[in-house]
């Protein structure tokens, strides 16, 4: 958990949108227009397509059970982990496993508590009274400390008691605790000034470093050197303290906070960074005091971020390790091969990540995040063989790790969307060694009673035995053999072929005027070009998502002699993007309609290819410009009449004297509206006194253009 978390056209040649019709089938509504982002190719045999997981995200989406996937798109067997739920508690903040390896104690929030477990055995050790218990150390005589907030104090705790040690001045988050390399004295990360403390014996405190920061909540302590690293919220930026004030930026992280920091072998450094899109808030109490013991955190729970791991060596080299968009890390844990692992901010994920930066899921909780973390190398003896555990919150769960490998290692897929009722044929996927696949399938996106069974195991290559269904998820056991891989899973699927449904057919003349945002033709713009070619467009829901073949055909319309629709594309033509020119010059004037026919014949065999139709409203053809007649200019008044065949007329503008200034003029009735429009118009403020040329230009609504002269008297 993050600490600061947790427009209506009167120009019917220039625009035609279609009619809609009650076209679609009532089922279509169950189907998706999209199958998602699940890797989805098509295979050679018609209509036949394959799920293939290949990848860390793809295998990795469903339900692991003792398993790891890693970036070579190769799941194996992985962690087996125990489950102690964790009582009166929202998130876990902290982990500590004591050094006689005794139990892991766990500090919680609301109400500031500390759990220890045993085995899976979970009993109250202490409780501070505080909001959160957010870190833990313990000294080497067996002393542990923890720090709290929202109070800035630290406790040093035993079975059933919390003895207050230091209360830190000006202090309202103790964010991180960590014992300085002579193991007697405590640095403490804090907020919200950006301070770190160094906390003596006795308690009493001092500055050791005040930076410019709101919050410092990351410490780790370099053995060999006796340097502190800690990490800020706020620009999150990496510091190293050499001594009291004494302090250098090791590096400044893209992001908002550095979250956790961790030491390995030969001076590495590891940090983990986040970036949040809304930074969250630090958590507060409810009440009026806001110190009521147990009181519920206000926070709300912070949306996902950005994480980054970052490697820096023993020169301080950079390194970025790993990194997600979809989610911010949380905490972070290193073995004592260098191998660093992190908790997820979502999902209640772990990954680890190795110095040749392959990246495996090791671990996928059911909860929501990590709140702490702890893995111990392999063959590790002792009580650092017992303290290998996840922490997750929301809700807070121990998960120990039982073993790594194992009969119990469970891998099952998401639930893979053919987007319609499937029929599902061959299964392959290889294998080192013996791991035992089956599927089930379903219609419902989430598994549920009205899902098939799991089948008996298939062979390789076999022919899935579950039901036909929209959705299947596929199930490998590793049952004897704990060492056996699974990887490149693939299904083939054949779905129900689904009619295509052509929605909206649209034709725009090339060049006319076109609507504002409002669908209004703008006042006073440029005039309608005329162009004979005929933009079409149409929308077609392909629920299958065939490949689909579209023809096209026009009538007249309003002519009940023309009932014959006539092919606009040639024979040999074939179009298969939504959209065409159709150059109408050699067309009659008049209104027409366009008919658009989808087909998947070309994904479908004959005797199962389905087809769909849909005709435009009128679509106006006009290549003729309009007539001017009676045009004369007396005393600077014009007056003539313009005649279109179809109209209307849609503009009329004057120039002088051939200069090539048009100004509009309205029609004697003010509106544009008509085949047949008188213009009346004085032209004083236009036209200066003696003779002079007046040409007068008159559109119709196809842009269609004719201009005439007279000299006014």
């Amino acid at each position: 958990m993050s600490p600061l978390s947790k427009m209506k056209n009167t120009m019917p040649s220039v625009v035609v949108r279609s009619r809609r019709r009650a076209v679609r089938a009532a089922t279509l509504s169950l189907f998706a227009a999209a199958v998602g982002t699940l890797a989805i190719t098509p295979a050679h045999a018609v209509g036949t397509r394959t799920f293939n997981l290949d990848s860390l995200d793809e295998l990795s989406g469903g339900d692991l059970k003792g398993v790891a996937v890693s970036s070579d798109g190769v799941v194996r067997a992985g962690f087996t982990l125990g489950n102690a739920p964790l009582p009166e508690s929202t998130a876990v903040f902290s982990a500590l496993a004591l050094a006689d390896g005794s139990g892991v104690l766990l500090g919680t929030s609301p109400g500031g508590k500390v759990f220890k477990v045993v085995g899976d055995q979970v009993t109250l050790f202490a409780d501070t009274g505080e909001l959160a218990v957010t870190s833990m150390v313990q000294a080497p005589n067996g002393v542990v400390y923890a720090a709290t907030i929202p109070s800035g104090k630290i406790f040093k705790i035993s079975q059933g008691k919390a003895d207050l040690h230091a209360t830190l001045k000006d202090v309202e988050h103790v964010w991180a605790l960590a014992l300085d390399k002579a193991k007697t004295s405590l640095f403490a990360a804090t907020g919200p000034d950006g301070k770190l403390f160094r906390v003596a014996a006795d308690g009493s405190a001092s500055v050791y470093f005040d930076s410019d920061e709101p919050h410092l909540i990351s410490l780790a302590v370099d053995d060999a050197s006796g340097d502190v690293l800690v990490g800020s919220s706020g620009k999150a930026i990496l510091h190293r303290v050499t001594g009291p004030g004494r302090a250098s930026a090791i590096f400044d992280f893209p992001g908002d906070e550095v979250k956790a920091i961790a030491i390995a072998k030969g001076g590495v450094v590891f940090a983990i960074s986040n970036e949040y899109t809304e930074p969250p808030e630090p958590p507060k109490r409810t009440g009026n005091s806001g110190r009521t013991p147990g009181a519920a955190v206000t926070a709300a729970r912070p949306k996902p971020g950005k994480g980054a791991l970052y490697r820096f060596d023993a020169a301080g080299r950079p390194e970025k390790m790993m990194s997600h968009a979809e989610f911010h890390y949380t905490t972070l844990a290193v073995d004592d091969a260098g191998q660093a692992y992190v908790g997820t901010g979502a999902e209640g994920r772990v990954y680890m990540v190795n110095d040749a930066h392959a990246v495996t899921l090791i671990a996928d909780t059911d909860e929501r995040q990590i709140g702490a973390l702890s893995i111990a190398s392999a063959g590790a003896k002792g009580p650092k063989a017992d303290a290998s555990y996840i922490v997750s919150s929301d809700p807070p769960v121990f998960h120990r790790v039982l073993s790594r490998g194992g009969a119990d290692a469970v891998w099952t897929s998401k639930a893979l969307d053919a987007g319609l009722r499937a029929r599902f044929g061959r299964l392959a996927w290889r294998s080192g060694g013996a791991v035992d696949v089956s599927t089930r399938s379903g219609n419902t996106s989430a598994p549920d009673a009205t899902w098939s069974a799991w089948s008996a195991t298939i062979a390789q290559g076999a022919v899935a035995p579950s039901p036909p269904g929209r959705y299947v998820q596929v199930r490998a056991r590793w049952g004897k053999d704990a060492n056996a891989t699974l990887s490149d899973v693939m299904l083939s699927f054949v779905t129900d072929n689904v009619r295509p449904i052509v929605t909206e057919v649209n034709a725009i003349q090339r060049g006319a005027a076109r609507e504002s945002k409002e669908g209004i033709i703008a006042s006073g713009g440029e005039p309608p070009r005329h162009d004979s070619v005929v933009k079409l467009t149409w929308k077609v829901e392909n629920p299958d998502s065939d490949a689909l073949r579209y023809r096209l055909a026009f009538k007249r319309d309003g002519l009940p002699t023309q009932t014959v629709w006539r092919d606009i594309l040639r024979s040999d033509e074939v179009v298969t993007k939504a959209e065409y020119e159709w150059d109408t010059q050699a067309l009659p004037e008049g209104k027409y309609r366009v008919r658009v026919e989808a087909s998947d014949e070309q994904a479908n065999p004959p005797d199962t290819i389905q087809r769909h139709a849909l005709e435009s409203s009128p679509v106006l053809v006009d290549n003729t410009p309009p007539v001017i007649s009676g045009l004369s200019v007396k005393g600077r008044r014009l007056k003539a009449k313009a005649t279109d065949v179809l109209g209307p007329i849609a503009r009329a503008e004057v120039a002088v004297d051939g200069r090539l200034e048009w100004r509009p003029i309205a029609p004697a009735d003010g509106i544009f509206d008509s085949a047949d429009e008188a213009l009346d118009a004085d032209l004083s403020s236009l036209v200066p006194a003696g003779a002079h040329i007046v040409a007068l230009r008159v559109y119709d609504a196809a842009g269609n253009a004719v201009v005439q002269e007279t000299e006014s008297d």
